[in-house]
């Protein structure tokens, strides 16, 4: 396993030892995958594998933003925009779980056609361009935008879902963790209305 993946994807960082949970404390279908690159951060920021901790906190956000899915959401994987890469046990099995795809940015949870025995080796290798948009990453690089930590994404000034522009000018470095739950609250607010519909204000808890 990761094989395809260690070819194609090269290491930038990767977290310290000491801000790592031990692989025990894992699921055990991620254990693998959190033990051999937990914390890491691949291609200045394109992708990143979560470690234990910043997995339960992605998964918590998740769960929160999107609970029409109405699973345990185990967020493994995240890119630069800050989209997380979960499995999907409503698809697949227990042992061989699909993937969901979760968009903050959009308010759409996406299902990837893969298993997550296929994601790493299969899906981001044949499927790099259309799943982590590296030309876009590229670009905002090349106007001087600074490369996302592994605790930062580039996140929607104002989101998709809500008018925003999807081109650089909308676009901002920020924390992860704070870009979720602003969006989880937003995408939770705003999900019976209808199209069009007119929003004159929103509240945000902290």
């Amino acid at each position: 396993m990761f094989e395809t993946f260690a070819k194609s994807f090269t290491p930038s960082s990767r977290e310290s030892a000491a801000s790592r949970n031990t692989p025990d404390d894992a699921v055990p279908i991620l254990q693998n995958l959190f033990e051999t690159y937990g914390g890491t951060t691949f291609e200045g920021g394109l992708y990143r594998v979560h470690d234990v901790a910043s997995s339960r906190e992605a998964s918590e956000a998740a769960a929160f933003a999107f609970p029409a899915l109405k699973a345990p959401l185990l967020c493994f994987g995240f890119d630069w925009l800050g989209r997380q890469f979960a499995l999907d046990f409503r698809r697949g099995s227990a042992e061989k779980p699909g993937v969901v795809l979760l968009e903050p940015g959009t308010g759409e949870a996406l299902e990837v056609p893969v298993a997550f025995s296929d994601f790493h080796d299969y899906a981001l290798f044949r499927y790099r361009d259309s799943c982590l948009f590296p030309e876009a990453l590229e670009d905002w690089c090349a106007g001087g935008g600074p490369a996302p930590e592994f605790n930062q994404c580039i996140g929607y000034k104002t989101p998709l879902f809500l008018g925003g522009s999807d081109d650089e000018s909308n676009l901002e470095l920020t924390d992860i963790d704070v870009y979720w739950s602003i969006m989880g609250q937003l995408i939770v607010a705003t999900r019976d209305l209808p199209d069009g519909a007119s929003i004159s204000s929103l509240g945000i808890g902290n």
